[in-house]
């Protein structure tokens, strides 16, 4: 088992979570603005509007597909008896409606924010995610690697806490007591 499932998870959940998410918060802002403005020439300014308006218009998105749309395809489906996907498939079929959704919201607000090209725009609509799944798989395994060098170090262990403390209530995959550290 790797060594960041035996940490101690109900500590992450508290605090260390919330760090990580601002970090790659404030880096996916970075790399956005930073994608725009080389694949577009937009402006600093603009490249930052769009870094912090796109995302905001993409959570109204996902919340859209969540509330409304989901309901609509899973009656579509159940009154179609369809066999080319089931209610079960639900989720890959919002992924890939969100997934389009979310490349069109990109490139219409790059062209709308920095007046780039739209051929610009399209690209940096799928480059700047790639780049982004880049800097959240580096910094996830930055993180690891830390949690590890503290467990290791013994400040992240658990000798203080009572075995009874010691079981997560918020992973219920790794819902155990954690004597084997």
């Amino acid at each position: 088992m790797k060594n960041y499932l035996k940490y101690d998870d109900v500590k992450i959940f508290k605090y260390e979570n919330l760090y990580l998410s601002i970090i790659y918060t404030i880096g996916h802002i970075f790399v956005a603005m930073t994608c725009n403005r080389i694949i577009t020439g937009a402006s600093l300014d603009m490249a930052a509007a769009d870094a912090f308006v796109e995302p905001i218009i993409n959570g109204f998105w996902f919340y859209f597909l969540l509330v409304y749309l989901k309901k609509i395809f899973v009656n579509k489906i159940e009154s179609t008896n369809s066999t080319f996907i089931n209610v079960n498939q639900i989720g890959l079929l919002l992924a890939f409606f969100y997934t389009i959704g979310h490349i069109l919201i990109a490139m219409t607000c790059n062209r709308l924010l920095t007046g780039a090209p739209l051929n610009l725009a399209v690209i940096d609509a799928f480059v700047e995610p790639i780049i982004n799944g880049v800097w959240f798989y580096l910094l996830f395994e930055f993180f690891n690697k830390y949690k590890k060098k503290r467990i290791l170090s013994g400040i992240g262990r658990l000798n203080d806490i009572s075995p009874s403390s010691r079981v997560s209530k918020l992973a219920p995959i790794n819902n155990k007591t954690h004597q084997d550290l």
